[in-house]
């Protein structure tokens, strides 16, 4: 403010009018500009608030397909994805995003399996599911289009959410389109709102589609083939926004559906914005204002931020300070006659402006997320910001003066940051002038804690300045620790997982062979583990793995590892589960490999014994083997390779069993897997054929039935005994596409037959376990009869008894469907499993075949005699017939024929024979009328 002297009249008469109404004017003018400077300014800062709104919401929305693509990873990462596990994983994720109301999957049902779907549900625990069709969820009728997408699992479950377990969300009209064009293209697609009856709010779902196998199909038709589900997250829209806008802050957020008709490109999740989309001050002065539109994943919602323009939100001394800023230059130009003055306002403007950025400077300071704190030379205190007092718990008053590594630092800490300093002192340009250091620190009430300390050191000509920033890393290191975690465990089993065991074993044989040591590794399976998996359910392996993991942690405790027939003690033991049902041992710096032995041999016993699981008595067996170190593996995959080709060798020779390993099974099972690569290429070089062994009917001597039997020509290894390849194609998965080509071999092969004259006879198919529980089954059966044109009367498909005994319900339903397309059923190997009488009556069947085994020694054998005659008296009180397989001699025939057996097969009748050989005993059947030409003798 410029004051005049009274005694000075500078301006006199008009002069002084002009001067005073000038400056009232000005006075009014400037008043009313730094109005609208500060409002001005609080725009700015209303349309930063708001961007900063968009963004975050921005953020949510990209964190939903994160959601999405994690859910439909974990279903790509296993063939049996647990509920446990699924609620599992998805507790995590709603922990991670709580604006997600909830997480669901939706599996495909086809039509026909609607029932059987309905009833796995209900054995699951949702016992009175069933697939629900609500006015409100759409026009279609579930179950259109061949297929349901039921809502089979939802998290977290609660009686509100669990009303949407069995609806088909996704028959909203207008999203069937959608939803095709999501499962084509395998992107994220959503819908909404959805008012759900029950709860009466709106929801929003965002999907994405599931295929089967573990990774994605690349082409169009495969993933329509492949689609298996939809991945789903459940949004309400106040819970999406809730948190976004902080308490206390003046501004009104609402998220709606846009219903207009806008269109937004699809480009990307949230439209982008620019200045053209901010919105501005309005005319009335009343209220800010901000609109941008965001597409999810196809739905458009409009943002709408709002404040209100009220007396408060402007800072009067901003428009005070303007204001006066501008008289001050009205009045600099009236006094620029004064050179003195002008100096002095110049001089009053600098104290000012240092005053100011002083101030700035603290505030700045104050308000950092780091705890700044500035030293000497001797690490006295000099200043304390308000960050330190958060951290440290001193107020700045209480440290000032006080020596700032000894108030902050523990005892170690001290020392180490002392002499990290000392370099910074010596003033060279060779030294440090910073530092970084990751301590220990401690707070006024001695609380330890991790520190991260950043430190500085300026001069200014002998005068040393510290200056220290300093932040509490505890949560961080919280996070790294978790993560590791994550990294490093099993999450079922809490055991080391695969990477871990890795590591482990790396630095066991770095040690060894330094110390010339040996270790050992014991490579675990539990023999039937799919088979309990496959009878009890996921839930029920779970458990079983726990308690194995819990008797190896028992059986392996370092205290306990002592060799009781020897004084050799192992000083570390390290267990981790590699995955499924496979585990490791580490066994570090052992005496011999005898030690290894008993080790296996304990854990074997300890394994061994029976499980009660939820009131199922369960027994499993391991197999066990054990490379030793480093003689069987220089590095961690070589010697991990060689145990599991021990433990496989193990499996081999009986099961429950440990096997060391030796350079023979290596041979072993580079020949295996040569084998296993040979019979990929197998069908594709036509290199697979079909033989047919020929039953005979006891009383006409026709041949009435052939078997059919899968032979392989390899053109380097000749013909490969089924033995060899049929196990491989089992454990590979291979099965599946042999079983389906002897399928429609065998049954266009019958056609053909008919075709040529020659008299009918059914042609037999036997199924794997694997075959028998595909979800297709029937269909791939009835697709084979349609494609040869045979009529399904001319087909027996042969079912081994354990398998059908495996799931009798489901069992029960797949053989219906095979009867009611008329196929006849035969239960192969019969005698060999455990099957029960009460079972037995109700399945669908129509012969049993003795094994062979029964066969064999009759008459001569007093036991199989019984059971044979036994097998055959319980078909005929059942109604069906009976087989007799392994025929050979003629006191065998007699014998069967005494007991009313009515066919039979074996090498006494025919070797299996290619199918042109087959031929000629259909043609010689033919033209000898059908007179018993095959009990002449063995052929």
């Amino acid at each position: 403010m410029m004051y005049f002297n009274s005694r000075e009249k500078i301006f006199k008469g008009y002069r002084a009018v002009v001067l005073w109404l000038s400056i009232v004017i000005f006075s009014w003018v400037s008043l009313i500009f730094s109005v609208w400077v500060e409002l001005h300014t609080v725009d700015n800062e209303f349309n930063d608030r708001a961007g900063e709104i968009h963004r975050t919401l921005g953020q949510r929305i990209s964190n939903l397909e994160t959601v999405l693509t994690s859910l439909v990873g974990l279903y790509h990462s296993s063939d049996f994805l647990g509920i446990a596990e699924q609620t599992s994983f998805s507790q995590e994720m709603l922990k991670a995003y709580p604006f997600i109301s909830a997480i669901m999957h939706m599996t495909r049902i086809p039509n026909e399996r609607r029932d059987e779907f309905e009833a796995q549900m209900r054995e699951q625990g949702f016992v009175s599911f069933r697939l629900k069709n609500d006015s409100q969820l759409g026009g279609d009728h579930i179950g259109t289009g061949g297929y349901y997408l039921p809502v089979s699992f939802i998290e977290p479950m609660d009686p509100r959410s669990a009303n949407l377990l069995g609806y088909d969300l996704t028959r909203q009209p207008g999203v069937f389109n959608a939803l095709q064009q999501s499962i084509k293209g395998g992107e994220i697609v959503s819908f909404g709102p959805v008012v759900i009856n029950s709860s009466g709010k709106s929801q929003y779902f965002v999907l994405k589609p599931v295929y089967l196998g573990r990774y994605p199909p690349e082409k169009m038709q495969e993933r329509v083939d492949m689609f298996n589900g939809m991945a789903v997250l459940c949004i309400e829209l106040e819970r999406f926004v809730d948190g976004i806008i902080e308490a206390g802050m003046p501004y009104d957020l609402s998220l709606l559906p846009v219903t207009d008709g806008d269109q937004m490109t699809h480009g990307g999740i949230m439209a982008g914005f620019s200045k053209s989309n901010i919105a501005k001050i309005a005319v009335d002065l009343s209220t800010f204002e901000y609109r941008q539109k965001i597409e999810v994943y196809g739905v458009v919602f409009e943002l709408l931020v709002n404040q209100r323009i009220r007396a408060d939100v402007i800072d009067w001394k901003n428009v005070l300070a303007i204001w006066l800023l501008s008289l001050l230059i009205l009045f600099l130009a009236i006094a620029v006659y004064r050179n003195m003055r002008i100096a002095q306002l110049k001089e009053d403007e600098a104290n000012a402006a240092i005053a100011a950025e002083d101030e700035r400077f603290s505030h700045v300071i104050d308000t950092a997320f780091d705890a700044v704190i500035t030293a000497d030379a001797n690490c006295m205190i000099l200043s304390w910001n308000q960050q330190a007092v958060e951290v440290f718990g001193y107020n700045e008053e209480d440290v000032l003066g006080l020596h700032l590594l000894q108030l902050i630092l523990t005892h170690n800490s001290l020392v180490e940051a002392t002499d990290a300093l000392k370099p910074m002192f010596k003033g060279s340009e060779e030294h440090p002038t910073g530092v970084r250091l990751e301590v220990e620190g401690r707070d006024r009430n001695s609380r330890k804690f991790p520190l991260d300390l950043a430190i500085s050191c300026s001069r200014i000509g002998e005068v040393f300045t510290l200056s220290v920033f300093a932040r509490d890393i505890t949560e961080r290191k919280q996070w790294d620790e978790k993560i590791r975690m994550l990294a490093y465990s099993d999450s079922l089993t809490k055991l080391p997982n695969r990477q871990a065991f890795k590591e482990q074993v790396s630095r066991a044989i770095n040690v060894a062979r330094r110390h010339q040591r040996i270790g050992a590794v014991l490579y675990l399976d539990l023999d039937e583990f799919k088979r309990i998996n496959d009878t009890l359910g996921h839930d029920i392996g779970d458990m079983l793995l726990k308690n194995v993991t819990s008797r190896l942690e028992g059986q392996l405790r370092d205290t306990d590892l002592v060799e009781r027939n020897c004084e050799c003690e192992i000083e570390n033991c390290n267990i981790a589960r590699l995955g499924g049902d496979e585990f490791t041992v580490l066994l570090e710096d052992i005496q011999k490999p005898e030690v290894a032995a008993l080790v296996a041999k304990r854990v074997q016993d300890a394994i061994a014994r029976s499980y009660n699981l939820n009131g199922h008595e369960v027994y499993v067996t391991p197999s066990i083997g054990i490379a030793i170190f480093p003689r069987d593996g220089r590095d961690v995959e070589e010697l991990l390779k060689n145990a599991d080709t021990a433990m496989y060798h193990a499996k081999a020779v009986g099961k429950n069993n440990f096997q060391f390993y030796s350079e023979q099974m290596n041979i072993l099972a580079t020949t295996r897997l040569k084998l296993e690569g040979k019979l990929r290429k197998a069908l594709a070089c036509n290199e697979m054929e079909l033989f047919y062994q020929p039953q005979i009917d006891l009383a006409s001597g026709e041949i009435v039935f052939a078997e059919a039997l899968l032979r392989w020509h390899e053109p380097e290894l000749g013909m490969v005994s089924p033995v060899e390849f049929i196990p491989i194609a089992e454990e590979t998965g291979m099965i599946m596409e042999l079983g389906e080509w002897v399928l429609n071999e065998a049954c266009r092969q019958n056609k053909e037959w008919q075709n040529a004259g020659y008299k009918p006879i059914r042609i037999g198919v036997n199924l794997s376990s694997m075959q028998f529980i595909q979800r297709d089954l029937s269909m791939k059966v009835a697709q084979a009869l349609k494609n040869s044109r045979l009529n399904p009367k001319y087909l027996e498909l042969e079912i081994t008894e354990s398998v059908i005994m495996r799931n009798v319900n489901e069992t029960i339903t797949t053989l219906k469907d095979f009867k009611d397309m008329g196929i006849s059923i035969s239960v192969d190997d019969f005698g060999t499993g455990y099957s029960s009488l009460n079972y037995l009556k109700r399945l669908p069947l129509d012969n049993l075949k003795v094994d062979r085994a029964f066969v064999k020694d009759i008459p001569d054998n007093e036991d199989d005699v019984t059971i044979t005659s036994a097998i055959i008296a319980l078909a005929q009180s059942l109604g069906l017939g009976v087989v007799a397989e392994g025929v050979e001699t003629e006191s065998q025939l007699q014998f069967l024929q005494q007991q009313g057996c009515e066919m039979a097969q074996g090498y006494f009748f025919s070797k299996p024979l290619p199918a042109k050989q087959l031929v000629g005993m259909l043609q010689h059947q033919d033209d000898s009328d059908g007179v018993g030409v095959t009990l002449t003798g063995k052929r």
